[in-house]
């Protein structure tokens, strides 16, 4: 599984529309871009969001070029439930799936992780745009490698 943050969206202080409507910025547009090319080797089959258009945004050019539908799902949502989140994750971790949720979203599911000693204790900042491949093994155990933000251009 790969967990994505959506990339660099455009300003919430200039934003003053529905939250949830808010696009990606110029450069998220071209972080987005690169996530095909930066998990190319990844076999990746189902791609889930965050219902909010700079999650489905930065998921966009994965499903066009890999001919996938973007499924919502109320966990990666703002305000979810990160209790509920971690077990969905963690039963998962195995598929070739792309995940994109928010930054809030990440803090509460390493916390919630950290907590039930799952995830290392060391801070994990997740940038707009990185992402974390989640390797689930047969004995239970998991890996996290952290994949910073690209622009290939």
């Amino acid at each position: 599984m790969i967990l994505v943050r959506h990339a660099h969206a455009e300003s919430k202080a200039r934003w003053d529309h529905d939250e949830s409507l808010r696009p990606l910025s110029v450069r998220g547009e071209l972080q987005a871009e690169a996530l095909d090319l930066v998990f190319a080797t990844d076999a990746i089959t189902k791609l889930w969001s965050s219902p909010t258009v700079r999650c489905r945004q930065t998921l966009a050019p994965l499903a066009t070029r890999r001919g996938l539908d973007i499924v919502d799902h109320p966990l990666l949502a703002k305000g979810a439930d990160p209790e509920r989140l971690l077990p969905w994750v963690l039963a998962h971790a195995g598929e070739p799936w792309a995940v994109c949720t928010h930054g809030e979203v990440f803090e509460a599911l390493f916390r919630v992780g950290r907590a039930a000693g799952m995830v290392a204790a060391r801070p994990m900042v997740t940038e707009k745009g990185a992402a974390w491949r989640v390797v689930g093994h047969p004995d239970g155990s998991i890996d996290m490698e952290y994949v910073p933000p690209r622009i290939l251009r």
